[in-house]
């Protein structure tokens, strides 16, 4: 579903503190299923995600079902994004003083549905689908961590997207919830792409399909330069 060919990523490019945080990379990633991303912090896995999420650029191919992402045209990139891609992060980013239901959506809303009972219907089947059918209209400031992430779950499915990007959706949880949402996320990858950011090895072990390592290395030389590459194993 997703090909990356040779993507390459620099800060600081051509400056004494460059960064090569995306060294030559390439992928071909399936139509379902959890890959997970994993490494330390600070290696690069976000910025990856971002750049085949198309939040950030890079240099390289990037191809989404035979269709040609790579020379970064923001209208495409915007609707592939509206329509085919959902996120969940690691501090949920929900609106505070909003309803669970307004919430969720606004997300509907953005694709195009208006109706009503439409909505609805939609809504609570996703909220029954992550256990909170009855939480409809409590506001998003009132839910516990792990609530709050179960609603962003439900907002990413909402508009039934082919990918589910989640960078450290786990990272401010207990593990109760952490075992709750990871659950939830490996059921979601029966039928879409999810692409797991993480660096705690046990959450990568259990649940992905396949690993992707992220290895951080340091190089200085007599002009000081930072190399970070990314080794993909499988």
């Amino acid at each position: 579903m997703i090909k990356v060919s040779n993507l390459n990523k620099y800060f600081f490019r051509h400056k004494k503190n460059e960064i090569h945080v995306i060294n030559n990379v390439s992928l071909d990633l399936p139509e379902k299923g959890l890959i997970a991303l994993f490494g330390p912090s600070g290696g690069g896995k976000t910025t990856l995600l971002n750049v085949i999420g198309g939040l950030d650029k890079a240099k390289g191919s990037i191809m989404y079902n035979d269709q040609n992402y790579s020379n970064y045209n923001m209208s495409k990139w915007d609707q592939m994004r509206t329509h085919d891609i959902g996120y969940i992060f690691q501090n949920y980013l929900l609106v505070g003083e909003l309803s669970v239901y307004e919430n969720i959506k606004m997300t509907l809303e953005m694709i195009g549905i208006k109706d009503k009972e439409l909505i609805d219907n939609r809504i609570d089947y996703l909220l029954e689908s992550v256990g909170l059918k009855n939480y409809k209209r409590r506001r998003a400031s009132q839910l516990s961590g792990g609530q709050q992430q179960r609603i962003a779950i439900a907002r990413a499915l909402a508009k039934n997207p082919k990918v589910i990007i989640a960078d450290e959706p786990t990272g401010n949880l207990d593990s109760r919830n952490t075992v709750e949402i990871m659950n939830i996320i490996k059921k979601i990858s029966e039928d879409k792409l999810v692409l797991l950011v993480t660096h705690e090895a046990n959450i990568a072990n259990t649940y992905a399909d396949r690993i992707i390592k992220i290895e951080m290395f340091l190089m200085i030389n007599k002009m000081p330069k930072i190399l970070f590459t990314i080794q993909i194993f499988i």
